[in-house]
């Protein structure tokens, strides 16, 4: 069928599910951080990460042929342009999406992908209680979601502070902010400001190595932002938190933002933003919004419009959107 017009690329799209696993499995082994700049037997790396050397070899066959991996005659495996994206060390990197994408509650999630156009939510319908209650019963899958959201595959935290001018910053006060990646960021370019990191979540993810230098700086506030936000900053961030929550309940944390920014301040919501016509920007931006969509109520992705409606309704003003090298914009507002 290959002279078939748009078959092929349809094909790959019906199959992707099977790449996806298969380059997941190379990551758990970590195949590709373990391969050198010339190549390695595929029977010695088999060795190393505990693999059978035939199966192994089948595998990085198979990632191969889709540009991921040379595989020799003689048995050996070196990297091509495409899989050096899958290393730990490479920037950025897509070693920690393709974990995260394929951990066990990702993978059975999309399985039960189809409840979600009933109206349900298909993680909650799978494990019968919300993702983030999950996540704190099962540190394993947590590791790898926070490692996820620290190494963003779009370089996220590095895009927004090359795109945003913090020079006035006094105070960055970082709500719902993980473990302190972005805050870090921020914080390393800036030596002026002070940084309060917020997250119920702090004292599971922190590691206060991650500011670096800049520790003396950062106070880590472990608290729930749907209860309180630390006042007196004149820069909040919200980093990939509002797409969690339906409307209602993001009108509750802006209320919250609201209540503590100062008259001068600026709230600035970092967040993938669709498109008005879809397929203007990163088509993932979409794959993104389904993915919110199977695992909490109400959650998406929104467009400029829609945060444009939410700021309203919490005392901000219009919205300033401002794009950054990475798939997620800034989108700035200030009080009202």
């Amino acid at each position: 069928m290959a002279n078939v017009p748009g078959f092929s690329r349809v094909n790959a799209l019906v199959r992707g599910y099977q790449v996806s696993r298969l380059i997941e499995i190379a990551c758990s082994l970590e195949v590709a951080d373990r391969i050198g700049a010339v190549g390695r037997p595929i029977s010695e790396l088999a060795a190393e990460c505990g693999a059978d050397p035939e199966r192994l070899e089948r595998l990085l066959c198979a990632l191969s042929a889709f540009g991921l991996f040379t595989v020799s005659n003689a048995g050996d495996v070196s990297h091509t342009e495409d899989s050096r994206h899958l290393r730990k060390d490479s920037v950025p990197t897509l070693h920690y999406a393709s974990r995260y994408y394929g951990m066990a509650s990702s993978w059975a999630v999309w399985g039960a992908a189809g409840q979600a156009m009933s109206g349900d939510t298909p993680f909650e319908a799978e494990y019968g209680k919300p993702y983030f209650d999950y996540l704190a019963q099962n540190p394993a899958e947590a590791a790898i979601f926070d490692a996820f959201m620290q190494h963003s595959p779009d370089d996220r935290h590095a895009a927004v502070v090359d795109a945003y001018d913090f020079s006035q910053a006094q105070l960055v006060v970082d709500v719902g902010g993980g473990n302190g990646a972005l805050l870090a960021a921020i914080l390393g370019r800036y030596p002026g400001p002070r940084g309060i990191l917020l997250d119920q979540a702090a004292t599971r993810s922190m590691d206060q190595t991650v500011f670096g230098a800049a520790a003396g700086r950062c106070t880590i506030d472990t608290g729930n932002f749907f209860d309180r936000i630390p006042a007196g900053g004149n820069i909040y961030t919200m980093s990939q938190i509002l797409h969690d929550w339906n409307d209602a309940r993001c009108l509750v944390i802006l209320s919250r933002c609201r209540e503590a920014i100062r008259a001068d301040g600026s709230l600035l919501v970092i967040e993938r933003v669709l498109d008005a016509t879809p397929g203007e920007t990163d088509p993932i931006n979409f794959l993104a919004d389904m993915h919110m969509m199977m695992l909490y109520p109400g959650a998406k992705e929104r467009s400029l419009a829609e945060y444009a409606v939410l700021f309203r309704h919490t005392g901000f003003g219009e919205p300033r959107l401002i794009r950054t090298r990475s798939a997620f914009s800034i989108v700035e507002t200030k009080p009202a």
